[in-house]
């Protein structure tokens, strides 16, 4: 089994430093802000997606998503509970994990570092337009997990064959994440840190 992270949301607890840059972003092409209290209504991604919903012109998304990217590495977030014993037993066992994210490599690999987990990882891949293809690139030599917090990370689960976990994290809520079709719902990491036999993962989350 292997055991593949989205980053924003999943692991970084971040949903407010999100909604920060994303009015961050919109503010710098001139477009309306975003009410912080729909942020879980209103974030979808492909990026380039959501900021063409929220009004900014296909000229300026890209300039819109550099913004982005800029205003969160601005800012430290705290890590999901229990996600850094979690990520540290699951190293210290010599599973296979790998991150899968849409966010700039330069923050996600400082926010590594920060955290202390940089080396609990087997790849990182950022910049990920396409998790589908991503994912399946990394499972297909065997069944995987994706725990991943928006609508986007679990289509994009079951499009590749991964087992879907959703995490809830204020990006998205429950109700999206299993009409997306996650198996799984977690609202944190704590009590997985002893999940390293692969039969057991089941028990320990809710379907």
């Amino acid at each position: 089994m292997k055991f593949l992270f989205d980053w924003n949301g999943t692991i970084a607890d971040d949903a407010a430093r999100a909604c920060f840059a994303t009015n961050t972003a919109l503010d710098a092409v001139g477009a309306p802000r975003i009410d912080p209290l729909e942020f879980d209504r209103k974030f979808i991604l492909p990026m380039d997606e959501m900021f063409l919903r929220l009004g900014v012109s296909g000229q300026d998304v890209a300039a819109a998503t550099s913004h982005w990217n800029k205003a969160m590495a601005s800012r430290q977030a705290p890590i999901r509970a229990g996600a850094a014993r979690f990520l540290r037993a699951l190293h210290d066992a010599g599973e296979y994990c790998a991150v899968i994210s849409a966010a700039g490599e330069q923050y996600l690999r400082e926010e590594l570092e920060y955290f202390g987990l940089t080396d609990c990882f087997d790849e990182v891949l950022t910049g990920a337009s396409d998790k589908v293809e991503a994912l399946e690139g990394l499972r297909r030599d065997g069944q995987a997990l994706y725990f991943g917090d928006t609508e986007y990370d679990i289509a994009s689960a079951v499009s590749s064959g991964c087992i879907a976990v959703g995490v809830l994290s204020g990006y998205c809520p429950d109700d999206r994440l299993r009409g997306a079709g996650a198996q799984y719902i977690i609202t944190d990491f704590l009590g997985l840190d002893g999940v390293i036999a692969r039969r057991l993962f089941g028990s320990y989350v809710t379907p």
